[in-house]
C-alpha cells in the first residue's frame, strides 16, 4: 500500500518535471472562474527556473524511479501476502485488492500529472488558461503553405493569399499599459483575466490575421500589464482593452510597444 508520504513524494517530483503545469492549470482554472484569485508571480518564475535551468530531466528520471519503486514494493508485497498460511483466503484476496487499487490510483495520479501539459500542448492557442499553464521557449510563428500555425503545433487560421508556399515570420512584440488601482494579487489576476478574454475575443474577430498571443504578465505592485505575442500593434485594439479595465476600476493607459 502507497502511503501518504510517498503519494505526496510522487505528486511533488511529477510536478517538478512538468514545470508545475498541473499545480498552474488549477489555479488558473479557479482563477478564471472567480472561485481564488492569488498572485502566481512566485510559482510561474518557479516554473521558468525549472525550464530555463533544464532540470526537468532529472526530476523526470526521479520520478520513473519512484514508479518503478512502488510497483516493485507492490508486487512483493502481494508476495508475501500470498504464502502466508495463517490468513483466510478470501481475506488475502481483499487485501490483494485492496493494495493493488491503492497503487493504481498513486501511478494513475503521477501518470497523469506527467502526461497534462502533453495533452494541453496542442490546444494551447483555443485558451488562455491553457496558455498561461504551459511554460514553452520561444516560439516564432509561420505562414506555411498557406496555414497560420501557431508554436504550439496548431492552426490558427488559412491565409487566403494564392501562392502555393507562403514563408514569412511574424514580428514578436510587446505592448505595455500602465494599470492603477491594483492593490493585491487578486487583482492583479482579475486584470489579467479580463485582458485575456478580450485578447481571446479580438483573435476570433480576426482570425485570418497574423497575431498570437503568447502571454500577457501583469505586474499588480509596479501597475503595469505587459502583452507579449505576434504581431499585436498591428491587430490589437488598445482601446477596448483600456476601456474594458476602465469600466471595471482600473484607468489604464498605453506606456509604449516594442
Amino acid at each position: 500500500m502507497v502511503t501518504k508520504p510517498m503519494l505526496y513524494l510522487g505528486l511533488g517530483l511529477s510536478l517538478l518535471a512538468t514545470d508545475l503545469c498541473l499545480l498552474l492549470l488549477t489555479l488558473n482554472c479557479l482563477s478564471w472562474m472567480n472561485i481564488l484569485h492569488m498572485d502566481l508571480t512566485f510559482i510561474e518564475q518557479a516554473a521558468e527556473t525549472i525550464f530555463a535551468k533544464q532540470w526537468q530531466l532529472y526530476f523526470q528520471t526521479a520520478t520513473v524511479a519512484w514508479l518503478m519503486l512502488v510497483l516493485i514494493s507492490a508486487v512483493q508485497k502481494d508476495n508475501r501476502v500470498g504464502v502466508s498460511s495463517d490468513e483466510n483466503k478470501e481475506e488475502m484476496k481483499e487485501k490483494k485488492y485492496s493494495n493493488g487499487a491503492a497503487v493504481m490510483k498513486s501511478v494513475s495520479i503521477v501518470v497523469l500529472t506527467l502526461l497534462t501539459p502533453h495533452m494541453l500542448k496542442p490546444h494551447r492557442h483555443r485558451h488562455p488558461i491553457l496558455r498561461r499553464s504551459l511554460i514553452i521557449g520561444p516560439q516564432s510563428t509561420l505562414v506555411i503553405n498557406n496555414q497560420h500555425h501557431d508554436g504550439g503545433g496548431g492552426v490558427d487560421s488559412v491565409n487566403t493569399n494564392n501562392e502555393a508556399t507562403v514563408t514569412s515570420s511574424i514580428t514578436r512584440q510587446e505592448l505595455v499599459f500602465s494599470v492603477d488601482n491594483m492593490t493585491c494579487g487578486g487583482c492583479g489576476s482579475h486584470v489579467r483575466n479580463l485582458v485575456e478574454a478580450n485578447l481571446n475575443q479580438q483573435q476570433q474577430e480576426q482570425s485570418s490575421s497574423s497575431m498570437s498571443i503568447d502571454k500577457v504578465a501583469v505586474d499588480w505592485r509596479a501597475g503595469v500589464l505587459s502583452i507579449y505575442g505576434g504581431d499585436l500593434k498591428e491587430f490589437v485594439d488598445q482601446s477596448v482593452i483600456i476601456e474594458i479595465l476602465k469600466k471595471e476600476g482600473y484607468p489604464t493607459s498605453f506606456l509604449y510597444a516594442n
